[in-house]
């Protein structure tokens, strides 16, 4: 084969190459850089750029060759992109052809030996045509309907030389590859990116509507103590001050031992009084008693005497009993629960005032307030969850037994209800007094209702409605 009739397979062949090259690229920068850099190995020109071309005319450059980063505020980039846009919305603008600087604006055509080479070469990027486009006539009929629709892009290709005929042909199908590989990139892909945008908000709106219907428990958080289920109740017998304490706090009693005194000088005074008083009166009914039997007038003090003995019987038996009751002894086996020995030791008490507990370490419960604005349909049975302070990460599993009705004052001043929780069999018997959250769970209701619910409470109660 003669090396003349080599060169146009060669050109072919690269004219395949390049359009495969095209139809590999990922984006659409990467598509702009291959068009105005790689095209030259088929043609030489001076120059490239691509620019995009709106529904109206407008262009946009968005490549240029031999440039990195574009400036589009730059006086080139304003002159070509006014160019493009007389060249985008004249009689030729899809079909590959020389642009003629006499048919342009006087504003680019006075500019032309400034920013343009002598010889430039439109080249329209075109989207594949359909059946019913590419039929005999169709272009002919929507440019008579006044409807001629420019090219989404086009390549701008200028030189000092002359273009040939034969360079225009291969450009013609050398472009129309790039105007496929231009549509699938930012035309089909533009489309579908729009429909997502379009259902993007839909689709998420549907997704929160989804996940707001998820059935949900419905749960409370408390605060939670510790206690025993059957404490005892160590009160003080009598009026008076605490001398000594015989145990410590969270010591182990046993039934009967000693737990505290009080100071007994002044009982141990009252019974001595007591006693002494008895024994006078005794000795009095008994010579009045003797005396009788001579002296009608004695006689008639007998009774009045007895009576007088049996008052300070009585006396020094009340003075005896509060004598027995100094030392205060346990009832039961137990735990002691107090706060210290130093916050009793020489205060004044009065009968009946709470001094300790004895707790039972194997019967502990728990002791929920809940406030009144978090209180849930608190039904028997419903599992709770108590979250200790001293080991947040290991809940115990316990079961409603008890909620009140009425609605009182915790420790910290809130309104709350008191509920009781059993802890589950085999759950290890926490320390008694040990504080923590305890979790609620209430009838399963959806996500919405679970989340709002305090806030439509706080409108309803707001608004009235």
């Amino acid at each position: 084969m003669s090396q003349g009739a080599a060169q146009p397979v060669n050109g072919l062949l690269m004219l395949l190459e390049l359009q495969r090259q095209a139809w590999r690229q990922a984006t659409a920068p990467e598509l702009r850089y291959h068009i105005v850099n790689q095209t030259r190995r088929l043609i030489a020109y001076r120059q490239a750029a691509v620019l995009t071309v709106g529904e109206r005319g407008r262009a946009s450059l968005e490549a240029v060759s031999n440039i990195a980063v574009l400036e589009p505020n730059a006086p080139f980039a304003q002159w070509l992109e006014e160019a493009v846009h007389a060249v985008a919305t004249g009689e030729h603008a899809n079909g590959v052809h020389v642009v003629d600087p006499a048919t342009l604006p006087a504003s680019v055509r006075n500019a032309w030996g400034e920013w343009g080479p002598a010889q430039v070469l439109w080249c329209p990027l075109r989207k594949p045509e359909t059946p019913r486009e590419s039929m005999p006539g169709a272009q002919a009929d929507v440019q008579a309907k006044g409807k001629a629709v420019p090219p989404p892009a086009g390549l701008w290709l200028g030189r000092d030389e002359p273009w040939t005929d034969g360079e225009i042909l291969l450009l013609s199908h050398l472009t129309e590859g790039y105007g496929h590989a231009w549509w699938a990139l930012s035309g089909r892909r533009a489309k579908g990116r729009g429909l997502r945008r379009a259902l993007l908000p839909l689709l998420v709106l549907l997704m929160i509507a989804g996940a707001l219907a998820i059935p949900v428990p419905m749960s409370t958080l408390a605060p939670a103590e510790i206690q025993t289920s059957n404490p005892v109740i160590v009160a003080a017998p009598l009026d008076g001050v605490i001398e000594r304490f015989h145990v410590q706090p969270n010591q182990t009693v046993a039934a009967g031992q000693p737990l505290f005194s009080f100071e007994s000088t002044v009982l141990r005074s009252r019974f001595e009084v007591a006693r002494k008083g008895l024994t006078q009166a005794e000795a009095e009914l008994l010579t009045a008693s003797q005396a009788a039997f001579t002296d009608p007038q004695t006689k008639a003090r007998v009774a009045q005497l007895r009576a007088q003995v049996e008052l300070r019987r009585a006396e020094m038996a009340l003075a005896r009993d509060l004598l027995d009751r100094v030392t205060v002894k346990a009832d039961r086996a137990g735990i002691a629960v107090f706060t210290d020995v130093n916050d009793w030791l020489g205060k004044p008490v009065s009968v009946g005032e709470r001094v300790l507990t004895l707790a039972d370490p194997q019967a502990p419960e728990i002791d929920i307030m809940v406030p009144v604005g978090d209180a849930l349909v608190l039904e028997p049975g419903s599992p709770v969850e108590l979250f200790l302070n001293v080991d947040p990460l290991h809940p115990l599993q316990a079961r409603l037994t008890h909620a009140s009705y009425e609605a009182g004052l915790s420790a910290a001043g809130v309104l709350s209800y008191r509920v009781k929780a059993a802890l589950d069999a085999g759950e290890p018997p926490p320390r008694i007094g040990l504080r923590g959250t305890a979790k609620i769970l209430g009838d399963r209701v959806p996500l919405a209702l679970y989340l709002f619910r305090r806030p439509l409470a706080l409108l309803r109660q707001s608004l009235g409605i």
